[in-house]
């Protein structure tokens, strides 16, 4: 039997299961609590992955080459009692009314800050028309190109990768970006082309063709990769039990903690810069053991990122159990499999999101640029 539960910014569940070898019926129990946690304030931080700023004095144009958010729409985690004993839970927080149209929206007007940056600084910024006709673009194209909007994933979780309108996105070479873009999870909504780890981990040339599109265009090429976070979920898990009398008393609880944490991420976020005078064909190299790990990317001579996440709020979604689904109800009850929490986030204010998660982008933009080039004068 479940319980209806409250509208919640934040949400606690437990799920109590408890059975005796003689037939105890099972008895399920929710539970919720914990309390919204404050806002923290917007910390903008900026940090260089690789080089300083200094590799980039006399940059004079550029062109933009890829311009990606990464908007997250489901996160889970997995949790066992015991090594041995094992009482799993599954949890997902998912966000269950995402809206691309509105997403694109939030991606072109970033897009066109970004250029707008440049352009205050001095900077000539090409057009991107000028990008189709270049061979080694088509190169890069043919190699990591997908479409967007991708139904796809990373070290978060499940996102949706929207690139800005009339400019094709592609993947940085994999070694430089680490582990957070190799998930190679299954692409549901339908995407061309859509990233794949081998496809990623094929094109060794790829740095070498960004270096030779830069000569071609003399023009520093420029990657924008951004991601959004919209919520965190943990799951929990505890099993005890004892023998004798007839029979053995086994328990399990399973718990998830969810929360509406709508973020700018950090160290993923990035402006990435390859250079003209370049000649660091291979590329670099980034941490990737342990596999969990999520080194900052290092996907151009010099790449900028985000130090610290960028917080908008805790307020925009609201969160309820969304029960399990047949089929884990059924894998659970044959197979013994773990049990499910599912969460769904509603995104109650969708206007109010675009605006604040627009203008923590846009004003990312002017951050990054304003660390990469002196101020104009």
């Amino acid at each position: 039997m479940s319980m209806p539960l409250p509208s919640r910014r934040n949400l606690l569940l437990s799920a109590g299961a408890a059975g005796l070898l003689t037939g105890l019926a099972s008895q399920p129990a929710l539970a919720f609590g914990k309390k919204d946690k404050p806002v923290t304030a917007p910390n903008s931080d900026i940090m260089f992955t690789n080089a300083s700023a200094a590799a980039l004095a006399g940059i004079k144009r550029i062109v933009i080459a890829n311009y990606v958010i990464a908007f997250q729409t489901e996160t889970s985690d997995f949790r066992e009692a015991t090594r041995f004993n094992k009482a799993e839970t599954k949890a997902t927080n998912s966000w269950d009314n995402f809206d691309v149209d509105l997403m694109q929206e939030i991606t072109d007007a970033g897009y066109a800050q970004l250029k707008a940056d440049f352009v205050a600084h001095g900077i000539e910024v090409l057009e991107t028309s000028v990008l189709a006709s270049q061979p080694f673009y088509q190169k890069i194209q043919t190699a990591t190109g997908f479409g967007s909007p991708a139904y796809w994933g990373n070290g978060d979780g499940k996102a949706v990768l929207v690139s800005a309108t009339g400019l094709a996105p592609f993947q940085s070479y994999g070694p430089e970006t680490g582990n957070f873009e190799l998930y190679n999870g299954k692409s549901t909504g339908g995407a061309p082309n859509p990233p794949t780890m081998m496809k990623r981990l094929k094109p060794y040339q790829l740095p070498g063709w960004e270096i030779d599109l830069a000569k071609a265009l003399d023009a520093a090429v420029v990657k924008a990769w951004q991601v959004v976070d919209f919520g965190k979920v943990e799951a929990g898990a505890n099993r005890w039990g004892f023998g004798g009398g007839g029979g053995t008393l086994d328990r399990a609880e399973h718990t998830a903690d969810a929360s509406s944490h709508v973020r700018i991420r950090e160290e993923q976020s990035r402006l990435s810069f390859r250079l003209p005078t370049s000649t660091n064909r291979k590329g670099e190299s980034v941490r990737q053991i342990p596999a969990t790990h999520m080194a900052p990317p290092k996907d151009g001579d010099v790449v900028i990122a985000v130090g610290n996440p960028i917080f908008m709020g805790s307020d925009l979604f609201t969160l309820t159990d969304a029960g399990e689904t047949s089929g884990q109800r059924m894998t659970g009850f044959l197979l013994g499999g773990a049990q499910h929490i599912n969460i769904a986030a509603h995104l109650d204010a969708p206007e109010l999101y675009k605006t604040r998660v627009s203008g923590a982008v846009n004003t990312l933009m002017g951050n990054l640029v304003n660390a990469a080039l002196p101020s104009p004068g």
